[in-house]
C-alpha cells in the first residue's frame, strides 16, 4: 500500500517538476515571467505593448511611479527600444517604431518607484524548452 502511495504522489508530481520553470500564460493572454520580486507579463498588439505586474502571489502590483523600457524584435527581426510609461492599475505600456510579434523575444527593465530595477528576459519558446530539456550544453 505504501509503495502505491509513493508511484501515485511522484506520477503526480513529476509534471510540475518537468515544467516547473516553462514559460507560463499571464491573466491578459501574455507570456509571464519573473522579475525580481514580480512577474511581469507582456502583450503585444501591432506597435503596442502592454506589460502587466503581478507579486510572486499573484496581486497586482500598482504601477504609479513605475517607469522601464522594453528591447523586443520586431516583426523584421530588427530589435527595438520601448519606453514604457504607467497606464493605470498594475500596467506599464510603449509603443515600438515598428509591428511586434505576438511570441516576443527580448527584455523589460523596470524601475521601481524606490529606484530598484527589476529585468525580466523572454526567448522563444523552443529555446525555452531546449533550455529546460540541457540541450543548450
Amino acid at each position: 500500500m505504501k509503495r502505491r502511495t509513493i508511484i501515485a504522489a511522484v506520477l503526480i508530481a513529476a509534471p510540475s517538476l518537468a515544467f516547473g520553470h516553462a514559460t507560463k500564460i499571464g491573466e491578459h493572454g501574455g507570456r509571464q515571467t519573473d522579475a525580481g520580486a514580480f512577474h511581469v507579463e507582456v502583450v503585444a498588439k501591432d506597435k503596442n505593448l502592454d506589460v502587466y505586474m503581478h507579486d510572486h502571489s499573484a496581486k497586482a502590483v500598482n504601477a504609479a511611479g513605475f517607469k522601464g523600457v522594453a528591447i523586443f524584435k520586431d516583426v523584421s527581426g530588427k530589435p527595438e527600444r520601448i519606453p514604457l510609461e504607467p497606464a493605470g492599475d498594475n500596467k506599464l505600456s510603449g509603443v515600438a517604431p515598428a509591428s511586434l510579434p505576438t511570441e516576443l523575444e527580448g527584455a523589460v527593465q523596470i524601475t521601481t518607484q524606490t529606484g530598484s530595477s527589476i529585468q525580466g528576459k523572454f526567448m522563444p519558446q523552443a529555446m525555452e524548452h531546449d533550455h529546460m530539456d540541457g540541450h543548450d550544453q
